[in-house]
């Protein structure tokens, strides 16, 4: 017959989280959990559950420390061992800050945005001697021609205001 064992680890200083880990043990494990545990395999699964589950770094003598307090639940029948542990942040594993409500803490750039300086618009230079031009485009098309993408070129209009007597304004 198998029994499920479960070990929960508490981190204070993360929040008091915990990492839940079950193993099952066939009787003769049971009687000698020493045994189980002296197999690397194992002891590496518990240290890698509990470095990715907590972004914690797990030192060697913290996983005997566990391993030693589970050992010693399972020989008495204890199916679930609680350990709390005081872990080191893993340095390679990005985390954000848990910041508890009772102590805020004031920080410059939370409080105080930094503000990046407007860009200018992109406008073309004009100075007071710079000449203004416009241009009329037209986008009439000859109907019923062999090539209809031909534009029509529109017929210049006669600027009237040369002729303009001075004597009628």
């Amino acid at each position: 017959m198998m029994s499920q064992y479960t070990l929960i680890v508490r981190i204070p200083q993360a929040g008091n989280k915990e990492i839940s880990y079950s193993i099952t043990l066939s009787t003769l494990y049971e009687s000698y959990p020493e045994d189980y545990f002296r197999q690397e395999n194992n002891r590496s699964l518990i240290s890698q559950t509990i470095e990715q589950q907590s972004a914690r770094m797990l030192t060697s003598e913290n996983l005997t420390a566990i391993i030693s307090n589970w050992i010693a639940d399972i020989k008495v029948g204890r199916h679930r061992t609680i350990v709390t542990l005081d872990l080191p942040l893993d340095a390679s594993i990005p985390i954000q800050p848990v910041i508890p409500i009772s102590n805020p803490v004031s920080v410059n750039s939370v409080n105080n945005p930094i503000v990046a300086p407007a860009k200018k618009p992109l406008r073309p230079a004009v100075t007071p001697t710079s000449e203004i031009k416009t241009v009329n485009i037209s986008t009439n098309k000859v109907e019923n021609s062999p090539n209809s993408n031909t534009e029509k070129t529109p017929e210049p209009v006669p600027d009237i205001r040369t002729d303009t007597n001075k004597a009628d304004f």
